[in-house]
């Protein structure tokens, strides 16, 4: 099997397997005991916040941790418009107002969908995406006219790896007074990302995503930024999420993180395997369509190269990466949240790509556990299935 779908899951890294492992057997007490295994717990607690911390330059008062990156776009967004609702902030306005793009992941997408339905004073705006899925500045500035509360814009996109300009984004928002949020699930793991030279109020990260534990996350909110508990009860996590953390899943997180950090972005394993694979696929299907700017391969200030988005003309995604199962090769069709369902992908109708050709899109994305070798074998093996997939569905190549 060579496993080419890192953009939804990645593998744990055997150094947060082997230090989860006593906090799953012997080490087992709560981090809230008041005797010895209950210190050492709360101790190992410590040191994983310090360990995510420092991966992207937060305080360590400013980590919450989570069970994922759901959860913790769901903890900022619902808590940040309940603290101003529910706590009387902002009752000189008739409304408030969200901002997010047309192409965020649906943690962030539908809970602004779902909180702007919940709440009549709250208004949802949808800032649309260039060709490329970067937004639309125009619209962007247009937009910020008036005058959001909150801010929520992904860094890199899940599907096509379209990176955004976060930092001038931010500016931006700041200057129209309202607060910025950033879905980091997908930059993290392959760039340096310091949340204080972005200037940001919060941002999500997910652990499986990096080679940490999957229920596993964190929210970063920058000290001053007040929002209100979604989940309430003892008042864990300095009364942001109660709840008995769990020990094990936050070691394997921050020992991940400590490890990305030490030597994940010296590597360039993942990206130089994803450049590999990309210009041999453009040898064995001269006629697929990349799914970034120009058509490019390859890492540029704008589009991650480790997330790759092939379409397919006249292609079935779903049919494509059955036969790709059966030859040893695991890809997507976009989005985890989405896999096996025959809906077209948001993201690439937004990028204005012909439904058509989004249904024939597959997603190839990498972790520094992928060879250049094994990434030029299976370029090689997904040009052979793809023209022998649209041959048995009668497509003249």
């Amino acid at each position: 099997m060579i496993y080419l779908d890192n953009a939804a899951t990645t593998r744990i890294c055997d150094e947060a397997l082997q230090e989860m492992m006593p906090f799953l057997k012997e080490e087992y007490a709560s981090p809230l005991g008041q005797y010895a295994p209950g210190f050492r717990a709360n101790a190992a607690l410590n040191t994983a916040r310090q360990r995510v911390a420092a991966l992207i330059g937060a305080d360590v008062s400013e980590i919450t941790f989570t069970s994922s990156a759901t959860e913790s776009n769901n903890l900022f967004l619902r808590g940040i418009i309940r603290k101003i609702v529910v706590g009387g902030a902002n009752l000189t306005r008739n409304t408030l107002c969200m901002l997010t793009q047309t192409t965020e992941h649906a943690s962030v997408l539908g809970t602004c969908e779902d909180i702007a339905s919940e709440y009549d004073r709250v208004r949802l705006i949808k800032v649309p995406v260039d060709r490329n899925g970067h937004v639309d500045e125009a619209a962007y500035r247009e937009a910020l006219k008036e005058r959001p509360d909150v801010v929520s814009i992904m860094h890199v996109n899940n599907e096509t790896g379209a990176v955004n300009d976060i930092k001038r984004l931010c500016e931006l928002a700041h200057e129209a007074g309202a607060l910025f949020h950033t879905d980091a699930v997908q930059s993290v793991p392959h760039m340096r990302v310091d949340v204080k030279k972005l200037t940001l109020d919060a941002l999500t990260v997910s652990g499986h995503k990096l080679h940490g534990p999957k229920g596993s996350g964190f929210l970063y909110l920058r000290k001053g930024v007040i929002i209100k508990p979604v989940l309430t009860g003892g008042g864990q996590e300095n009364g942001m999420r109660s709840g008995t953390p769990d020990v094990a899943a936050c070691v394997g997180l921050g020992k991940a993180c400590e490890v990305l950090l030490e030597r994940g972005f010296e590597e360039r394993s993942a990206a130089n395997a994803a450049s590999v694979f990309a210009e041999k696929l453009k040898e064995v299907l001269p006629f697929a369509v990349i799914n970034r700017p120009g058509g490019r391969t390859g890492h540029t200030d704008n589009c991650l190269s480790e997330i790759i988005s092939v379409s397919i003309p006249e292609g079935d995604s779903l049919s494509i990466i059955q036969d790709l199962d059966m030859a040893g090769i695991c890809c997507s069709s976009g989005a985890a949240c989405s896999a096996g369902k025959k809906d077209v992908s948001h993201v690439l109708t937004a990028m204005g790509i012909d439904e058509k050709l989004a249904k024939g899109t597959l997603r190839f994305s990498f972790s520094r556990y992928n060879t250049e070798k094994e990434a030029e074998q299976a370029a090689g093996i997904v040009g052979k299935v793809v023209c022998k997939n649209l041959e048995n569905h009668g497509v003249t190549l």
